[in-house]
């Protein structure tokens, strides 16, 4: 048997002890496997503009490099875990160079298994998000075999794995026989914690928060840079001085530290969340980025789709050129529509338009609002559309007369994008006026979205449907929401699995010294409830963390546009809240088990 040959049997026969860092390569294979499916769908690819393909290539070229960087890391943690093992390697002879040419075929091997199983499994998978795809973004995707997808990512991530095996030769521990056998043994050490740095993380992130929260407009724009990089130093100290000098604290406090278990959780928390404090930081950032795309992007298309889909008719047109009026009746008799319909007259003058009471009575009436009384005094109008940000004004002119704005009112009936105001009938020497139509339909909404398209196909662009426009929008705005969604639940998926990974590195020594605890008498449910405890730390740490980042970011978002934080926006942030929560209650039964089996052994 030669050293290759060695090399090879050695991985395949201890599957379990590679089996966490052949998942998370499996899994990155099978993401960017899945997303090329999707970039080169010919139902995709060939109804998107150049802009949009060009986003998807810049997409693809961010997975491939998060796949670089999270396999990289995890190599990493991968051998920092087998320190005993090299040790051992070395004292029978093997010589650092034949460690580092181990290294190197070991994850050539795992490479290619990893890349030929997550092609398979992305095949499958693939066609899960598709289904899901036309379920929930409409966006019809036909089965078609994945030649290009399949080529691309097998010789990618080939290249990805020779690149990473030959560097992360580079990254092995110090190759001192004697530390090698030793580790996990030799204690932790001290260090130091800086209270000055970990008051600074507390000032950081709230003064990011302040500046992001209170900056109006636009000004957001400006100040997103710098208010980035003030939190994200922020959070490195909150993670790597802040926690640790708060636990620090905590064990001092005798009521807390010999509670039951407590001592036994406390005692080397410090030292994880020390040691832990570079994945939480990257977990914190990467699902920050996960929650903001994915708010951004679905909070955005449901305030568009709102603010149409609240307007109270099916169908309106502006003026009667070209039998206008005629043409919308034909089209939707053709579909078998029945309509009821209401013409009325605006005014518009300079940054203000007006409309008479009689007037906007009748789109009301239409409408079902109740109608409006002006006396002497002029109603001004505010659209329930959450982009009308119309204030309330005092008084009105229209040509030489001013009237006092009696009231406010709250109106479906018109769309209100100028201030607009209610006046008198008695009203002499209006502004240029603007006759419109609404037709109110009941009928099937295919039926609707069909009269739609036959009206712009008529060249009819006065004329509004709002059916067709809401479908319009979806088809339209689906591949990049289904592009910025993909990928932050890849961020957020992969932020999942450093936590896990990192977990799984460190079970060899919980399971030393839980084995010590539990042969002092240390029953099943307390050791259950130390692990649980333990894992719960660890995981929702850094998720609490990035879900008030995000929470914060998108607020920020909205405010650009003078939104308060919208619904889809907290939506998002809870359905990866209940992700986390059901990862965690998943990962940790998991652990226990593995942990519980060692220590009893």
């Amino acid at each position: 048997m030669n050293f290759s040959q060695f090399v090879v049997r050695n991985t395949l026969r201890n599957k379990h002890l590679y089996l966490a860092y052949f998942l998370s390569t499996l899994f990155s294979v099978m993401v960017f496997f899945t997303f090329s499916v999707m970039a080169f769908h010919p139902s995709l690819s060939e109804n998107l503009n150049d802009k949009v393909q060009t986003g998807m290539l810049g997409s693809a070229i961010i997975i491939y490099g998060f796949a670089f960087f999270f396999v990289m890391y995890s190599m990493g943690v991968f051998l920092q875990s087998r320190k005993k093992e090299f040790g051992l390697l070395m004292i029978q002879g093997m010589s650092p160079k034949q460690l580092r040419k181990m290294v190197f075929i070991e994850n050539l091997v795992i490479g290619f298994f990893a890349t030929i199983l997550g092609s398979l499994v992305g095949i499958g998978f693939s066609q899960i998000i598709l289904w899901v795809s036309r379920v929930t973004l409409g966006i019809d995707f036909g089965f078609y075999f994945p030649m290009k997808a399949l080529g691309l990512t097998i010789v990618s991530f080939f290249i990805l794995f020779f690149l990473i095996s030959f560097f992360i030769q580079f990254r092995l521990p110090k190759l001192n026989v004697q530390e090698l056998l030793k580790a996990g043994e030799l204690g932790k050490g001290s260090f130091k914690v800086s209270p000055i740095k970990s008051i600074l993380a507390l000032l950081l992130i709230a003064g990011g928060y302040a500046v992001a929260l209170l900056t109006p407009g636009m000004g957001v724009v400006v100040v997103f840079l710098p208010v980035v990089f003030v939190v994200i130093l922020g959070t490195n100290f909150l993670f790597n001085q802040f926690s640790v000098f708060v636990i620090e604290k905590i064990k001092k406090r005798e009521s807390v530290f010999w509670k039951k278990t407590n001592m036994v959780v406390f005692s080397d928390l410090a030292f994880r969340m020390k040691d832990n404090a570079r994945s939480f930081f990257l977990v914190s950032v990467i699902s920050t980025v996960a929650f903001a795309a994915i708010g951004t992007l679905y909070g955005f298309q449901s305030i568009i789709l709102g603010a149409i889909g609240s307007a109270p008719y099916s169908y309106s047109a502006t003026d009667d050129e070209a039998n206008t009026m005629q043409k919308v009746d034909e089209s939707l008799a053709k579909e078998k529509l029945t309509a009821e319909k209401a013409t009325f007259v605006y005014y518009t003058a300079e940054d203000y338009e007006f409309i008479t009471e009689s007037e906007y009575n009748k789109a009301a009436k239409l409408v079902g609002e109740a109608p409006i009384t002006v006396k002497e005094d002029a109603v001004q109008l505010k659209s329930s559309t959450p982009f009308d940000a119309t204030q309330a004004q005092a008084t009105v002119k229209i040509d030489n007369t001013e009237y006092q704005v009696s009231d406010l009112v709250e109106t479906e009936a018109m769309s209100v994008f100028l201030p607009t105001f209610v006046v008198p009938d008695s009203q002499e020497g209006m502004p240029q006026a603007t006759q419109m139509t609404y037709w109110v339909t009941t009928g099937d909404k295919e039926a609707q979205i069909r009269a739609g398209q036959s009206l712009e196909e008529q060249g009819l662009y006065n004329v509004q449907s709002i059916e067709y426009m809401k479908d319009s929008i979806i088809k339209s705005y689906a591949p990049v929401l289904f592009v910025g969604i993909f990928i932050g639940i890849v961020f957020f998926v992969s932020a999942g699995s450093f936590l896990y990974f990192r977990l799984y590195s460190d079970m060899d020594s919980d399971i030393e010294k839980f084995k010590m605890i539990y042969k002092l008498g240390l029953s099943k449910k307390e050791l259950k409830k130390m692990i649980y405890q333990q894992v719960g730390i660890l995981f929702f740490t850094p998720i609490i963390v990035s879900f008030v980042h995000g929470a914060v970011a998108l607020t920020a978002m909205y405010h650009m546009f003078s939104l308060g934080m919208q619904l889809a926006g907290w939506q998002v942030l809870g359905v990866f809240l209940l992700i986390q929560f059901i990862y965690y209650l998943v990962a940790r039964i998991f652990y226990f088990r593995k942990v519980y089996k060692g220590v009893t052994v």
